[in-house]
């Protein structure tokens, strides 16, 4: 048995160490201390390994070295779950982030092509690290050199690929869809801008088929997860047709912000709002820029008011519709799968839950209209409602089926858990009065 590194520890001398063998082997540990302080001593710092065995202490006749391991401290305070999110979930990307990604960009893993195959190139440096990971004077000294020499006039299309990557909308992050939405469409119209300022002839083709093929692959990957996720969700709700208007909205509403934030640039320059010569290289990070230009627009939506975006038969629903039935399809299926209605306690009726579904109900209407949500949005989620009420309620039956399983099993539960399924006549009966 393994005890310790004996001198270094603060327990060395402790009541229950000392004890440790009983009276019996007392003297030997002393010895076993004695010897063990006298190899310290001499320079064998990890040469004090102890052990216990049945016939007592001893020193073992080949002592093993014990290597001091190498970690890096971690801030306490990093949010781990923030740091490990998309670029495309992230509220905001200041100039600190833009000089760690930057940062991080130097040990990414680099792939040569070797005849069919990719292998990692081993000749450049790879580094794996989180915000808190990397010291203030390495940031220091690397931002000295984005202030000397810049980044380079070359786009980082690996960078703009990787940012893109993670496009879907999933149930557990369907509260960024326009916050996704918005970052594709003003990354995209800061890469459009910046290509057609900077390039010609053969050149200006290739870079602009580059991103619009980026562009496309992310804004089909939005779109699909949307629809596969979202609009199936509506679909099993009897919403025939939802997924397919949904997906092509979403196609949309992205174009559609993309065209509005294009505008905006052309109108006005967000570059020249960056004066500071040390800060020059910011213009380079279309992550950053994109970053601001979403906040100017912000801004003067607020001041000059927004303009509604059209909409089509094809494409029935706003951004704004997408985003909202988005977060409505997370609750609603988060109670299908969880339902926190107790269904233990024995009720003399179900009334109860009929009224606790209305209050649900009018708080989704009074949502729509706060949200300004569409027409054909609001019929399709009011006309969801209902068969919502099914699914929930067959929910609620699977649970009283455990207990039901539990009382065969264990008869003497009988009468103190509910096993009468739900009274759906009496909850759509309340449901009905309380609106």
């Amino acid at each position: 048995m393994y005890i310790g590194q004996i001198g270094r520890n603060p327990w060395r001398n402790s009541t229950w160490l000392s004890h440790v063998s009983g009276k019996r082997n007392s003297a030997a540990l002393s010895s076993v201390f004695s010897q063990a302080q006298a190899r310290t001593q001499s320079g064998s710092a990890n040469r004090d390994r102890v052990e216990i065995s049945r016939s007592g202490l001893r020193l073992p006749n080949r002592l093993q070295v014990l290597e001091t391991p190498e970690a890096t401290q971690i801030d306490a305070k990093l949010d781990l779950s923030a740091d490990l999110r998309p670029a495309s979930e992230k509220e905001q990307y200041t100039e600190e982030d833009a000089l760690m990604n930057q940062y991080r960009k130097q040990y990414r893993l680099n792939f040569i092509k070797d005849g069919d195959s990719f292998v990692l190139d081993t000749s450049k440096p790879v580094k794996l690290m989180l915000e808190g990971q990397v010291s203030q004077e390495s940031l220091d000294a690397f931002r000295a050199e984005l202030e000397q020499n810049g980044l380079g006039d070359e786009i980082d299309w690996r960078g703009v690929e990787e940012d893109w990557i993670h496009m879907d909308i999933r149930f557990d992050n369907a509260e960024s869809f326009e916050q996704k939405a918005d970052y594709l469409a003003s990354r995209y119209a800061v890469l459009k801008d910046r290509i057609q300022s900077q390039y010609s002839g053969e050149k200006l083709d290739q870079e602009m088929q580059t991103l619009e093929s980026m562009y496309a692959k992310a804004k089909e990957e939005m779109a699909d997860s949307y629809a596969g996720n979202i609009g199936e969700f509506y679909e099993g709700l009897g919403q025939s047709g939802a997924a397919g208007e949904m997906r092509e909205s979403v196609l949309a509403a992205i174009d559609g912000k993309a065209d509005a934030y294009s505008a905006y640039l052309e109108e006005n320059d967000i570059y020249a709002d960056i004066t500071d010569p040390s800060k020059q290289w910011l213009k380079q990070d279309d992550g950053y820029m994109a970053a601001r230009l979403r906040e100017s627009v912000a801004a003067a939506s607020a001041a000059d008011g927004f303009a509604a975006q059209a909409v089509s038969d094809s494409a029935p629903y706003s951004a704004e519709d997408l985003a909202f039935a988005a977060s409505m399809a997370q609750e609603l299926s988060g109670q299908i799968k969880k339902p926190e209605w107790d269904t233990y306690e024995i009720k003399e009726s179900d009334a109860d839950l009929g009224r606790y579904l209305a209050r649900q109900y009018q708080s989704l209407v009074d949502k729509m209209e706060d949200a300004d949500v569409g027409s054909r949005m609001s019929d399709l989620l009011k006309d969801s409602f209902e068969p919502f009420i099914g699914k929930f309620l067959d929910t609620l039956d699977q649970k009283i089926d455990h207990n039901r399983e539990r009382v065969a099993n264990k008869p003497w539960q009988a009468g103190l858990i509910r096993t009468e399924y739900i009274n759906r006549e009496e909850v759509y009966r309340a449901f009905a009065m309380f609106q």
